[in-house]
C-alpha cells in the first residue's frame, strides 16, 4: 500500500476547496518564505533541553501563527528553521504581499520575544529572512513507501541562499518578488560585492517597509501607513537615557512603537521625544522628533508574559525628502487596494 505524506495546512485546503493533486505533478506559481535562526548551536552548547525546548517551541508557535494569519502554508520545519508557502493550492493576487508582510509580522514577533529569551539568561536572537518568487514543480515523489509531497524550483532555492546572508531580523528577496512588489514596498538594492555568485547578474534587495493593508478601516483610514518593524530607539528630550523600542510604523504625520514594560515607564502623553532612526534607510536621518499622543497596553499576545506598550509619535518635524521616500510607497496602495477580494 503507497504511503503519502502531505502537509497538514495544504491538506486541510485541499479538503476545503475538494482539490486533488495530480499524480503527474503540476508547475505552479508560488511565493516561498525561508526563515532561519541565528546563533542556535551556540543555544545548544549553553542551555540545557528544556531550555531549549521552551524557547524552540516559543518560536515556533510565533512563526507558524503569522503565516496563517497571511494566508500561508508551513511546508515544513528544517531544524531551526521553517518553509512558508503562499500559492498553493490556488494562485491568489495577494500571495507576494502576504509572505512580505509576514516576513516583517515576524520581526514583531521576535522583539516580543525577547522578554522570553532574558528570562533564561539569554540575549535577544536574531534571524535571516528570504523569499523569492517564480514557478516549482509541486507533486508526490519518492518510494512506494514514503511518497511525500514536493516543490521543486529555482526560486526555493534562491530565497534558501537569500536566507542564508540575511542578518539581524533582514529581510531579503530575489528579483522577480522586488519587481511585483516594487509599488507597495520600500527596499534597498544589496551591492554586488554582498550578493553571493548566484545572484552576480540579479538586483536582490532588502525590504525595509511595507504598505499596511488593514481590509477593516481601509475606507476610513486617512493617513496610510508603511510597516517597517525594526529595532531603535527612543528618549525623552530632557533626558539622556535611551530605551530600547520597536519602530513598528510609519506614516505621513507620525510613527508607532512598541515598547516592553521597563523601557515604557515614564513615557507619557505630551512628551516630548527623540526617534532614533539609524537603522531605517527609508528615513534617511538619523534622528526624528516628536510629541507622545498616544499610549496603550497591547492585550492578546498570548505566549508573551511582560506587557507590552503600543505608543503613537506625532512628528514635530520631519524633512521633505523622508516625506517623499514615504509617498513612493503610499502611493501603492491603490494597487494593494486593487487586490483586496481577488
Amino acid at each position: 500500500m503507497e504511503n503519502v505524506y502531505i502537509t497538514p495546512d495544504l491538506l486541510k485546503r485541499l479538503e476545503q476547496k475538494n482539490i486533488q493533486i495530480k499524480d503527474t505533478g503540476e508547475y505552479k506559481k508560488i511565493s516561498v518564505m525561508l526563515v532561519d535562526m541565528r546563533g542556535f548551536s551556540h543555544l545548544l552548547l549553553r542551555l540545557n533541553a528544556s531550555k531549549v525546548h521552551k524557547l524552540l517551541d516559543l518560536y515556533f508557535r510565533m512563526l507558524v501563527s503569522v503565516v496563517h494569519r497571511y494566508d500561508g502554508i508551513v511546508d515544513k520545519f528544517i531544524g531551526d528553521g521553517m518553509m512558508a508557502v503562499w500559492g498553493l493550492p490556488i494562485e491568489k493576487k495577494m500571495d507576494l504581499y502576504n509572505s512580505i508582510r509576514a516576513g516583517i509580522e515576524i520581526r514583531i514577533g521576535m522583539f516580543r520575544l525577547i522578554p522570553e529569551l532574558v528570562s533564561i539568561g539569554e540575549v535577544p536572537l536574531e534571524i535571516g529572512i528570504g523569499i523569492g518568487t517564480g514557478n516549482v514543480l509541486a507533486g508526490f515523489m519518492g518510494p512506494h513507501s514514503r511518497r511525500e509531497f514536493t516543490l521543486v524550483g529555482n526560486c526555493i532555492n534562491r530565497a534558501a541562499r537569500l536566507q542564508s546572508i540575511a542578518f539581524d531580523n533582514r529581510i531579503f528577496i530575489d528579483e522577480k518578488s522586488g519587481q511585483e512588489a516594487k509599488a507597495y514596498t520600500y527596499r534597498i538594492y544589496l551591492p554586488q560585492t554582498k550578493r553571493p555568485n548566484i545572484f552576480k547578474d540579479e538586483k536582490i534587495s532588502e525590504v525595509e517597509g511595507i504598505y499596511e493593508l488593514n481590509p477593516d478601516y481601509e475606507k476610513l483610514r486617512r493617513h496610510p501607513r508603511v510597516i517597517v518593524a525594526k529595532v531603535g530607539g527612543i528618549q525623552k528630550i530632557n533626558e539622556k537615557h535611551r530605551r530600547a523600542a520597536l519602530i513598528k510604523s510609519i506614516g505621513e504625520g507620525g510613527i508607532g512603537i512598541e515598547m516592553h514594560e521597563k523601557g515604557a515607564k515614564g513615557i507619557g502623553i505630551g512628551d516630548n521625544i527623540i526617534i532614533d532612526c539609524r537603522k531605517l534607510k527609508i528615513f534617511g536621518i538619523n534622528k526624528a522628533k516628536g510629541i507622545v499622543v498616544r499610549k496603550k497596553e497591547l492585550t492578546g499576545s498570548g505566549i508573551y508574559r511582560l506587557k507590552t506598550w503600543d505608543i503613537g509619535v506625532k512628528f514635530l518635524e520631519i524633512p521633505e525628502e523622508t516625506k517623499n521616500r514615504l509617498y513612493k510607497v503610499l502611493v501603492g496602495k491603490d494597487l494593494v487596494q486593487s487586490m483586496i477580494s481577488k
